[in-house]
């Protein structure tokens, strides 16, 4: 007997057939209206954005999963932010990944299946993969089961998004055979995280908001929470004092984390890796420490990396997390100063950037030029309406 799912944990698994009731209207209508579902929909994305992940224990059924889900799905593509749908997506699929670790097998069968995927569990005649722990003194031989096994072309398509680079997942390094791809539990389930991440991102491009006043209603107050969240990077590089604005002029359609306003040492290491090149040891120390000090978190960084040739995702978050003194001697570190980056070559150019000698102090200089040129725009857009009523 196949496992139930609970829509409850998964909402993103959840169709019209399952719960035709609640698609009689668009979710995010009948949303819209029921003041409950609001508040519930405003704090799951609150906690999604700002901590990520979904705070699973305030929806009270699968129905108000489900309806929270989809609204949010509507509201994410009306704002048309994609560092706010990244997040999005990272909470639904890294929530989901924890409630998976305490599933059963066959929950996770039946996950698998309920997103498109063809997966097998066997309960005989699999793979048994020989792991050795330990010291050299003490090593021993451990033995990890691959009861799961999926068609070669799903594995690829999941390992084809984000996870291409790192070497865990080549196809040599498990075992395969008649067309599948045999995997231990953990795998499986890191890449059913992975899909389901896929998959929202996919949800919410195709997502088509309605054109509700109530609705619109439900985005205004959506707004000032995506604000907040913007606010707390600029605190994390100690510029909020500059900021005088109100919450509402953060939303722009350049959001402050962007690549226009990295300086150009930055630029040219993310150029680097874009271009299918692979940065040195001082240049992948310089990105993540960079990106640490302007308030990326260790997910968001890893997203930079996964485009190097030898990415493994092991490897590279626990590197971070020692570089943002997450781990080890807890010491945060900064990238080099300027002097040293050029030493090794890795700024293109000759002359000082504006606002200091440090990538994090050129960021902030760039980032306060940006926020007094929209306050300025925002003065001269007020005296022009002052002057056209006083003109009637």
């Amino acid at each position: 007997m196949p496992a139930r799912i609970n829509y409850r944990n998964y909402p993103f698994l959840a169709s019209k057939r399952e719960f035709p009731k609640l698609f009689i209207e668009k979710p995010s209508v009948l949303v819209s209206i029921n003041e409950e579902l609001r508040k519930k929909t405003l704090e799951v994305l609150k906690d999604a954005v700002e901590k990520g992940e979904i705070p699973i224990e305030i929806l009270s059924d699968q129905e108000e999963s489900v309806l929270v889900y989809y609204t949010i799905l509507d509201i994410v593509k009306y704002i048309n932010d994609k560092r706010i749908a990244n997040r999005i997506a990272l909470a639904y699929s890294k929530t989901a990944s924890k409630i998976m670790d305490k599933e059963k097998n066959e929950a996770l069968v039946a996950i698998a299946n309920k997103l498109g995927l063809s997966v097998k569990f066997n309960t005989k005649g699999f793979p048994r993969i020989p792991w050795i722990t330990g010291e050299k003194q003490n090593a021993k031989i451990t033995f990890t089961t691959c009861q799961f096994s999926l068609p070669i072309k799903d594995y690829l398509l999941i390992v084809s998004q984000r996870l291409l680079h790192d070497p865990s997942y080549a196809l040599v390094n498990h075992v395969v055979s008649g067309g599948y791809v045999h995997l231990d539990r953990n795998t499986f389930k890191r890449l059913l995280e992975e899909y389901i991440y896929f998959n929202i991102m996919l949800r919410i491009n195709e997502a088509e908001p309605p054109d509700n006043p109530d609705f619109i209603s439900l985005v205004d107050s959506v707004k000032p929470i995506i604000a907040s969240y913007y606010e707390k990077i600029i605190e994390k590089t100690m510029i909020h004092g500059e900021i005088d604005a109100r919450k509402e002029d953060l939303i722009v359609s350049d959001k402050l984390i962007m690549d226009d306003l990295f300086p150009p040492c930055i630029k040219k290491i993310i150029d680097s890796i874009n271009s299918g090149g692979n940065p040195s040891h001082v240049e992948r120390f310089n990105l993540a420490a960079f990106m640490g000090h302007i308030g990326l978190d260790v997910d968001e960084i890893l997203e930079y990396f996964k485009k190097t040739p030898d990415y493994n995702e092991r490897i590279a978050r626990y590197q971070i997390e020692h570089i943002l003194g997450i781990r080890g001697s807890r010491k945060k570190y900064k990238p080099y100063n300027c002097e040293n980056l050029k030493a090794y070559n890795l700024c293109p150019l000759h002359e000082q950037c504006p606002g200091g000698r440090n990538p994090v102090a050129v960021y902030k200089y760039n980032v306060k030029k940006l926020l007094r040129k929209k306050k300025q725009d925002n003065v001269e857009k007020t005296n022009k309406k002052e002057k056209a009523a006083g003109g009637i």
